[in-house]
Formats: C-alpha cells, sequence, structure tokens
C-alpha cells in the first residue's frame, strides 16, 4: 500500500511539474528581448558615447538629471535620478532603434549604516513594451515581485506615463547630444 501511495505522488509531482513548466517558460520568452538587450546594453556601456542633461517628467514641477548613452546617433539607454530628500527615483529606460523596451525604475531610500546612512534599493518596477506598447509589468524586489493586471486602469496610467516621460527623455537627450557635437 505504501508503494502505491508513493508511486502515485511520484506520478502526482511529475505532472504538477509539467503543467507549470510551460508558464515559466513562457513568463521568461515574453521578456527575453528586453532582458536580452538590457546585458548587452549594459555591457557596451563603456564603449558608447554619453551625455548628461537636464530634464523634467511630463506632469511634475523639478528637473531631474539625465545621462543617455548612445551608438551610432542612436539612443541605447537613458538613465534619470529625480532626487528627493527621502531618497532617488533611478528610471532606466532601453531602447531598441528609437522604441522603446524596457523600463527599469528602483525606488533608493536611506538605511542608518552606523555613523552614516546608506542608499538601499526599497521597490523595482519592471515595464516590458512591444510594439510601443507596454505589455508586462512586474512590481516587487526578489521573491516579492507581481504582476499588475493588464485590464487595470493603473496599467493603462503607468504605460501612459512611461511613454510620455520616455518621449520626453529621448527629446532632452538629443538635443544634449546636438549641442554636444555642435560644441566640438
Amino acid at each position: 500500500m505504501n508503494a502505491r501511495l508513493s508511486s502515485f505522488v511520484s506520478l502526482a509531482c511529475i505532472a504538477i511539474a509539467f503543467a507549470v513548466t510551460p508558464s515559466v517558460t513562457f513568463a521568461q520568452a515574453d521578456t527575453a528581448q528586453a532582458r536580452q538587450l538590457f546585458a548587452e546594453t549594459n555591457k557596451k556601456l563603456p564603449q558608447l558615447e554619453r551625455v548628461t542633461f537636464m530634464s523634467k517628467r511630463p506632469g511634475v514641477d523639478y528637473k531631474a538629471e539625465g545621462k543617455a548613452w548612445v551608438d551610432s546617433g542612436a539612443i541605447k539607454k537613458i538613465e534619470i535620478t529625480e532626487r528627493d530628500d527621502g531618497g532617488d527615483v533611478v528610471s532606466e529606460f532601453y531602447y531598441s532603434g528609437a522604441t522603446l523596451v524596457f523600463v527599469y525604475e528602483a525606488v533608493k531610500g536611506f538605511a542608518d549604516s552606523g555613523n552614516s546612512k546608506k542608499q538601499i534599493t526599497t521597490n523595482e518596477e519592471r515595464y516590458y513594451f512591444r510594439d510601443g506598447k507596454l505589455f508586462k509589468w512586474v512590481s516587487g524586489m526578489g521573491n516579492d515581485k507581481g504582476g499588475n493586471a493588464p485590464s487595470s486602469p493603473e496599467f493603462a496610467d503607468a504605460a501612459k506615463s512611461r511613454l510620455a516621460a520616455s518621449a520626453a527623455f529621448q527629446a532632452a537627450a538629443l538635443k544634449a547630444l546636438t549641442a554636444k557635437s555642435a560644441s566640438k
């Protein structure tokens, strides 16, 4: 009887593993382009032209510090740091051609570390785009990551605000790049 129960449990575990594997594989496949672009771009940063600029995210009153990395006139990555007394929000925009593919946002706060305050990441957001449309939004860190429903109003708002910010930051980066080229 125990041998039968053990065999049944083993078969049930195998069936569950096969049932779960396709969804995990798809979850990785749907973000493969963004993950590849992220890795390739960050590996090439030292060889890319860099320009710095100040810009405003649409709908806010303050300016943020920006950096853009350019390859053959095409922006590959924009990094925006929005400073606050409580910490920083760092947003990284990744492009294939002029098309936004991925946005990584990290909220950074401060933790007491002995006699000094150390900056730590307190939250992360990942936005995945395909053909100019947000198709996946993941919030959280480590094992606490969760997806946001594509049918929710928040999802539509996040897509609209990230695309508007991307356009504003691209324009500011291209303006800074033009000014830098003109001064050479």
